[in-house]
């Protein structure tokens, strides 16, 4: 596994806004398992989302030379860079707004939801752009078929840990569950944009750079 699969699997788990929505939902329905839905459904989609990319990835590879091969890959990483930091600037400007604290209104619904609705916030909660991004790492990586899957499954599994760990944490110590809950929903509601905005800073910068470097070689 590649330590850029790896930075892109931490970028993605980091968010914020899911977690907010994973704690209104147990603080509010005082249930998990919408939370295990909606972790489910995250996962669904940044799985879906780089393998769709490895797909169309390896049928372009195979047909293409080693030098338009890697011009391409390159140009979705900086493309894919681009995008994020646009994110980056427009949460940075939110924030330095009056009503830079606010939290989406789609939030207001989230502790009345029921599981598949559930599931269906967690497909779109994600930064897919940032799945793309993996998937173009693991084809530039030349990975064997089994290999690929391999590489999709382990970024599924590194971009949903904090997804995952702090429902499976609630469930199994339900005592303390009010208490951390209280805890962790006022420190996110008061820091998530900073949390963006860092992390989409951070990342774009990242993608900006190795898709200008994976150009560069390219042409040289």
């Amino acid at each position: 596994m590649s330590i850029n699969l790896l930075i892109l699997g931490l970028a993605t788990t980091i968010s914020p806004l899911f977690i907010i929505a994973a704690v209104v939902m147990m603080s509010e329905s005082e249930k998990v398992r919408t939370s295990w839905a909606a972790a489910f459904g995250w996962a669904t989609s940044i799985g879906v989302a780089c393998l769709a990319i490895v797909l169309v990835g390896g049928a372009v590879h195979g047909s293409g030379s080693s030098h338009r091969r890697h011009w391409w890959l390159g140009a979705i990483d900086l493309g894919i860079g681009l995008v994020v930091a646009f994110f980056a600037l427009r949460e940075f400007r939110r924030s330095r707004s009056t009503s830079a604290r606010e939290l989406p209104k789609w939030m207001n619904r989230v502790g009345t939801m029921s599981v598949i609705p559930a599931y269906g916030l967690g497909l779109f909660l994600p930064a897919n752009v940032l799945s793309y991004a993996a998937g173009s790492e693991i084809v530039q990586q030349h990975y064997h078929s089994a290999e690929k899957w391999i590489a999709v499954a382990l970024y599924v599994a590194i971009g949903s840990t904090l997804e995952v760990l702090p429902v499976l944490y609630l469930t199994v110590r339900p005592k303390s569950r009010e208490l951390l809950l209280g805890v962790w929903h006022r420190w996110l509601n008061k820091h998530w944009q900073q949390v963006l905005v860092g992390l989409f800073s951070v990342v774009s910068a990242f993608l900006i750079a190795k898709g200008s470097v994976a150009i560069v070689r390219s042409l040289t």
